[in-house]
């Protein structure tokens, strides 16, 4: 009996060592910067920056696929999936030269597969929530997750841009933060865009639709769903 008991315990020992490893690393991201503008650029420097830091602590899971006729290969496909997700990261320096953005970020990287396959999706309705489902709805993310499951929540603020580039419009700058708690530590992602219309208020709810887009789009790049 107490063989079995001194097992049990060392297999429990094992176990509880053999999760996924979490650390936290910096890593560098870049972006030129063209006609969607300085705003945009650095959130793809971050994007990059955050992929380059998973790569760094999990590596990246790399698939091909051939297509064989008449034994001449007709295509060739090549994809590659990273082996882990950030769970938070924070920008710590950034700089423009020569037209292209840097982006130095800490973040915490963690191996494995994100824990979360659906969300319950807890942004009020309007522009904002309208664009974070349309992210996540093409990556195939199922956001009518009820009672246990991850819940999504944002945030976001608005502030009018001194100049449009089309006369007789307003432009409005959005920027979105979404946050995904679930088991596990929680998940970060933003987003910012522009929207320009006639009115005000219309232009206002374009960006935040746009930037509630771009925000989920980096989250569902973060929960590593296809």
């Amino acid at each position: 009996m107490r063989r079995l008991a001194l097992a049990a315990a060392l297999a429990s020992a094992a176990c509880s060592h053999a999760g996924p490893r979490t650390k936290v690393v910096e890593a560098e991201g870049f972006a030129p910067v063209d006609a969607r503008g300085l705003a945009d650029a650095r959130d793809r420097a971050v994007t990059d920056a955050r992929r380059r830091a998973v790569e760094s602590v999990a590596g990246v899971a790399v698939e091909s696929r051939s297509r064989v006729e008449g034994a001449v290969t007709t295509a060739q496909h090549t994809t590659s999936r990273s082996r882990g997700f950030v769970e938070s990261s924070t920008a710590v320096e950034e700089d423009t030269r020569d037209g292209m953005v840097r982006v130095r970020v800490r973040a915490r990287v963690r191996e494995g597969a994100p824990p979360w396959s659906t969300v319950a999706l807890r942004i009020p309705d309007g522009p904002l929530a309208a664009g974070v489902a349309r992210a996540l709805r093409e990556k195939k993310i199922d956001t009518g997750g009820g009672r246990g499951c991850a819940e999504l929540s944002a945030t976001a603020h608005t502030m009018d841009l001194p100049t449009s580039l089309i006369a007789g419009t307003i432009a409005v700058r959005a920027n979105a933060s979404l946050l995904l708690k679930g088991e596990g530590s929680p998940l970060r992602a933003s987003g910012a865009a522009s929207g320009l219309d006639p009115d005000r208020a219309g232009a206002a709810d374009k960006a935040l639709e746009s930037a509630g887009y771009r925000a989920g789009l980096e989250l569902a790049a973060a929960m590593s769903v296809k």
